[in-house]
């Protein structure tokens, strides 16, 4: 099982929350983390609990917290109800709230629902899940919020994007033990570009290397070997796809119908997000099942990365 003690979930009672707080409380139930479910009250901004913008959250907010979770969980989630710890917060904005609290809790797992915003709206309004994603204490699952019922199970693998990095090596840790949670296979793919360094930034410029054909049996046994340095399983396949990473590896995760994805992010803001952008981000927005995100660090809370994402000896 995984060694994981807390698992925190946001809400905003929204359709995304909703399917954020059933695979929270099913990732808690399953590994025997205690489960935390924290709504955000931003400043300056109507609480909906009829209490002054810049007062403290009253317990009305702690109420509909609650009933949400009832309703969402129901009767099969009766048990986790029961263990459930309810938070409000009230910061200057939702992912300063969010990110405050887990690190507060020392929280070994961090799920939130996206929207889908794109475009204009996103532009405007940001992206509370991609700020929680570069900023978080600890590994992210992201959950979209016309996310596919399909959970990590039989003919519904654990896909894990790998690029050779230290990253992937903890993303492999990562899948493999969410995998196995689950009873779900696992499979790893890499994404050859098709363009330079800077596809979403300057999509013209050529690559250096023309790819080859050949490339992708090469690249299919370079991943084997890879996957071999980690301990656990074979994958069930190995997927090589040409073009803009986040894009190839979304759309692989539609065609195999998987249950979740995983992936190293770097953790990126500022210029260097703006200029370089990031593919775990891109992958975030398109992916069309929860996506589990890890940067790469020294710490999970108060423990290593790698002993609090992989499996722990019965």
């Amino acid at each position: 099982m995984l060694h994981l003690q807390t698992v925190v979930v946001a809400t905003d009672f929204s359709a995304g929350s909703e399917a954020a707080l059933v695979r929270g409380a099913a990732m808690a139930a399953r590994s025997g983390a205690a489960l935390h479910l924290l709504h955000a009250d931003v400043l300056f901004r109507s609480s909906g609990d009829g209490a002054a913008p810049d007062a403290s959250p009253s317990s009305a907010l702690r109420v509909r917290a609650e009933r949400f979770a009832a309703r969402v969980l129901g009767v099969d989630g009766a048990e986790a109800l029961d263990a459930l710890r309810v938070a409000v917060v009230r910061d200057v904005t939702a992912s300063a709230a969010i990110l405050r609290y887990a690190e507060e809790a020392h929280a070994d797992l961090l799920v939130v629902g996206t929207h889908g915003r794109s475009g204009l709206r996103r532009l405007l309004l940001g992206s509370v899940a991609e700020a929680v994603v570069a900023g978080a204490p600890c590994p992210v699952l992201t959950v979209p919020h016309r996310a596919a019922e399909a959970v990590p199970g039989p003919g519904h693998p654990v896909m894990v994007a790998v690029d050779f990095t230290d990253r992937s090596r903890a993303a492999l840790a990562a899948g493999r033990a969410l995998a196995a949670l689950f009873g779900a296979e696992v499979e790893l793919v890499h994404v050859v570009r098709d363009a330079g360094p800077y596809p979403g930034f300057s999509p013209n410029i050529l690559a250096l290397v023309d790819y080859d054909p050949e490339q992708g049996a090469a690249t299919r046994e370079r991943l084997a070997r890879f996957a071999e340095t980690i301990a656990g399983p074979p994958p069930a396949a190995l997927h090589v796809g040409l073009g803009a990473p986040g894009h190839v590896v979304t759309a692989m995760a539609a065609e195999r119908r998987a249950g979740a994805l995983v992936m190293g992010t770097h953790g990126r803001t500022g210029l260097a997000h703006a200029l370089i952008g990031s593919v775990a981000e891109d992958a975030i927005r398109r992916s069309p099942c929860p996506v589990l995100t890890l940067k790469q660090a020294e710490r999970l809370g108060t423990r290593p990365i790698h002993s609090a994402l992989q499996p722990v000896s019965q």
